[in-house]
């Protein structure tokens, strides 16, 4: 008990030692987890919300890993209950629609050995209607890199698709999102621009449960729908950690994720790649501070998985259409997120071309693509070969399975510096990044010789925490 005798100010020092003592002492369990691989714990009693559903964070264990989470405030640590909900969704829910890639309500879906499965295994090939979740990034061609995808055993009480509008049909009151026509008669959107959402802009909707859907059938009896930005608005100073898919990269200095601009500075950091790996499709985490809203300052851009980038003559029997390429033998695999204006995906070859192919290598090393160009008259004198070392004997490293010789290279920083092949060496580690651009392909030994050997990056940063009491917008998957 506080003495009443004391003056005022003493007393209320004293009962403000007492609290804080007490709350020291009867400190709340709390959960330990990961948003885009920082780590991140709070108190199970936080209040969060869980598709659409507030509840607590200790309800999260009961979910499986890959959901998005968006958590936005200030933390915990002596400030205010409720400062900060953090939210958890999904992306899709409902029937899959089709197969090669796996399809969920006419969204193509891209998985690999990073997502995480449950109910399910690789390679998806599930039946038609079969309930399925999926949480991921949604790509501006209405795809979905997949973080999670879970098979359930039965339809909940509502359909869930997220993606960009592609058409308004206002004489039928449908919106079609990606591939999927949806039904808005007698229901409003929230958060657009404008009473309809506009060609371009991202929509969550949500419909009822339609048991015996047939693909290619209007989704009914909306739920809800609202216009959403695939990564948060800030405020200017607010700190955080946001991933999502490159929809632009209009300059050397900026790229965007939906509706915010990244600004990239001289001393921007880079992991899993450099800075000409930025592309549209190309899945980033990025930390760094708000300038304003929509104006991102990046201290570190992070690939989401190591970049990997090809350049060589194929054949036409390198390229099975819809499926994989084989640059320098090596299996590439086909994505939803797969940028392909020369449509040598999609149709093939019917002859020998020059071919760049970029992507990005799963936690097995299995090869993604992001980005296929045709590049001319096929020569072997000046090939590319990008990605993580796997061995190292000087004066010979291995990347992706092939040997490259570098006898006679010359050796560059990623900012064009030049290096010494032992500068070079002492440097380099296994997994560090390394290009070798310029040099000679030798099919018989598959050995590229020559040319210029570039080191791009060494091991990922880990990312500071938000320092306490900072304002930060934080985005992503959580683990």
């Amino acid at each position: 008990m506080v003495n009443p005798m004391l003056a005022a100010p003493q007393r209320w020092a004293l009962l403000l030692a007492l609290l804080v003592s007490s709350a020291a002492s009867a400190q709340p369990a709390s959960l330990q987890f990961t948003l885009n691989g920082r780590p991140v714990g709070l108190p199970l009693e936080t209040q969060v919300i869980i598709d659409d559903q507030l509840t607590t964070l200790g309800a999260v264990r009961q979910f499986p890993d890959g959901m998005h989470v968006e958590w936005s405030g200030v933390p915990p640590f002596g400030a205010p209950r409720g400062a900060v909900v953090p939210v958890f969704s999904y992306q899709l829910i409902g029937p899959v629609t089709g197969n090669s890639p796996l399809q969920v309500l006419g969204q193509p879906i891209t998985a690999t050995a990073d997502t995480v499965l449950s109910n399910v295994t690789l390679p998806l090939n599930l039946p038609l209607n079969t309930p399925v979740v999926v949480s991921g990034l949604v790509d501006p061609n209405g795809s979905v890199l997949a973080t999670l995808v879970e098979r359930r055993g039965a339809f909940g009480n509502s359909f869930l698709l997220t993606g960009p509008v592609e058409v308004v049909d206002g004489a039928q009151q449908q919106v079609r999102v990606g591939a999927q026509w949806i039904s808005y008669q007698g229901a409003l959107f929230n958060g657009c621009a404008e009473a309809l959402p506009r060609p371009g802009e991202f929509v969550a909707v949500r419909t009822q449960t339609q048991p015996n859907y047939t693909p290619g059938t209007v989704l009914t009896t909306m739920i809800s729908a609202h216009c959403l930005n695939l990564v948060p608005a800030g405020t200017p100073g607010a700190t955080g950690f946001l991933q999502g898919t490159i929809s632009a990269v209009p300059a050397a200095d900026n790229f965007a994720i939906d509706a915010l601009t990244v600004i990239l500075a001289s001393d921007t950091a880079f992991v899993f790649g450099g800075r000409d790996d930025l592309g549209v499709g190309v899945a980033v985490n990025v930390d760094g501070s708000y300038q304003d809203p929509q104006t991102f300052n990046a201290s570190v851009v992070e690939f989401v998985r190591p970049v990997v980038r090809f350049e060589v003559p194929l054949a036409p029997a390198d390229v099975t259409p819809g499926v994989s390429l084989r640059p320098f033998g090596v299996l590439v695999r086909n994505t939803a997120q797969v940028r392909d204006e020369d449509l040598i995906v999609a149709n093939g070859l019917t002859q020998t071309r020059q071919v760049q192919v970029r992507g990005y290598i799963d936690r097995l090393g299995r090869a993604y693509a992001t980005r296929v160009r045709d590049r001319g008259n096929p020569d072997l004198t000046d090939v590319q070969l990008r990605g993580p070392v796997q061995a190292i004997a000087q004066p010979r490293l291995t990347i992706q399975g092939l040997s490259v010789d570098t006898t006679g290279a010359i050796f560059r920083n990623e900012l064009g510096n030049p290096l010494l092949p032992s500068e070079f060496f002492a440097m380099l580690a296994i997994d560090h990044m390394v290009d070798s651009s310029g040099g000679v392909y030798t099919p018989a030994n598959a050995t590229v010789t020559g040319g210029v050997i570039t080191f791009i990056g060494a091991e990922p940063l880990q990312a500071p925490r938000t320092a306490t009491g900072a304002v930060f917008v934080n985005a992503g998957t959580a683990s």
